[in-house]
């Protein structure tokens, strides 16, 4: 099995917080995109507008 670990990251609207956000896309990153931050511009399907999002770290599972 391979030990690697998959970095996924969450996508959110720029002017919003983790903790409430309208709106979320998920990113996998791989050894080439870790050097700085995601940011695009992507659509929101809530506000239906097209708007910055950021990279913020994905929450932890519960169990």
């Amino acid at each position: 099995m391979s030990t690697k670990r998959k970095n996924i990251v969450f996508l959110i609207p720029e002017n919003e917080t983790r903790e409430s956000h309208t709106y979320h896309y998920s990113v996998v990153k791989t050894k080439n995109t870790t050097a700085e931050k995601f940011r695009f511009k992507k659509y929101n399907p809530v506000k239906r507008v097209h708007e910055w999002f950021k990279e913020v770290k994905a929450p932890s599972h519960s169990k």
